[in-house]
């Protein structure tokens, strides 16, 4: 396929999301939303003119990726992208523009075939999603009713209306933030990581500047929070380059594999420092866990997005609150 050609695809989509934005009665060109089209085209420029023949992952592969975050994180559009039209909202238009331009640019131009951004039903999927959802709230409560940053407050009274809210916030969850995030942390980011590291062949050397790295975000990120309980996240840094540590011993996955979760897990929770809780930090890490196990298992963002919708879904169905 012709260079010309390739860039065909992501000039569509950038066509569809300014054809949207323009028929909610809103321009695509103002302040800095303007340089979305910059933004999202760089990735794909780069990979066509830096055609990759040495390792199989190297970093511009990640300083690209974070390009394709920059839109949706910093830029936005007046009047919004929300879906549905005129709605309130369960899913962003923007969003979805960016999942598929980064599909299609690591998968087809820059040649990552493992990302799993595809629908694929088997009943064992589903039971590593399910087992790893539950794995995770029973911990969760364990924790929190022992440190005392949990109540119970009681799901509600079964009924049709709630059954039809449950079910619009979990379409909400899953289309407007769970699939994203999947994408990024799990299906590029934690495989290109694993991929890295195995390719050097020598885990313990990313695991420990990974370790070392982390364990001072932590106790930043727990003092810029609460002083108080600075050491939760710490904790969690802790048993998860632990654990992570034990199974690369036990060479049952090719090398980075556990690294790489531990790595990704940490920055996934530490990033949700905008949260405002600490304990809701140090739960992100190891929720973060979960959903880089559940992929690591069915190689499938799609199921990694679906436990990651019913953790964030866990307060409504069981009545958790988390108290900050």
């Amino acid at each position: 396929m012709s260079k010309e050609r390739v860039l065909l695809f992501p000039l569509l989509l950038i066509v569809i999301l300014y054809v949207y934005i323009t028929l909610n009665g809103q321009s695509p060109f103002g302040g800095a939303s303007s340089l979305f089209g910059f933004y999202f085209l760089f990735p794909v420029l780069g990979f066509l003119a830096f055609q990759k023949t040495g390792p199989p992952v190297v970093c511009s592969d990640f300083v690209f990726l974070l390009l394709f975050l920059i839109p949706a994180t910093m830029l936005s559009f007046e009047g919004g992208t929300g879906l549905p039209y005129g709605g309130s909202g369960f899913g962003s238009v923007l969003r979805i523009v960016i999942m598929l331009g980064a599909v299609y640019t690591y998968r087809y131009v820059r040649n990552i075939s493992d990302i799993g951004f595809f629908p694929v039903f088997k009943t064992k999927y589903f039971a590593y999603a399910a087992v790893s959802w539950l794995l995770f709230v029973g911990l969760v409560m364990l924790l929190g009713f022992v440190g005392k940053f949990m109540k119970l407050t009681g799901p509600e009274a079964l009924s049709g209306e709630f059954i039809s809210k449950l079910i619009a916030e979990l379409i909400r969850i899953f289309i407007g933030t769970a699939l994203f995030e999947e994408l990024f942390f799990r299906g590029l980011m934690q495989n290109m990581l694993t991929k890295k590291i195995g390719f050097h062949k020598n885990w313990p050397v990313f695991w420990k500047w990974g370790f070392a790295v982390f364990v001072v975000l932590s106790v930043l990120v727990g003092y810029g929070l609460n002083p108080k309980i600075f050491w939760f996240p710490v904790l969690i840094h802790v048993i998860l380059f632990g654990t992570a540590w034990f199974l690369e011993k036990k060479q049952n996955h090719p090398q980075g594999t556990f690294t790489s979760m531990a790595i990704v897990s940490m920055f996934f929770g530490l990033v949700h420092y905008h949260a405002g809780s600490l304990p809701y930090v140090g739960l992100a890490c190891v929720a973060g866990w979960a959903y880089g196990y559940t992929y690591l298992k069915t190689k499938n963002v799609f199921y990694a997005a679906l436990v990651h919708t019913l953790v964030n879904a866990s307060d409504m169905i069981f009545g958790l609150e988390i108290v900050k």
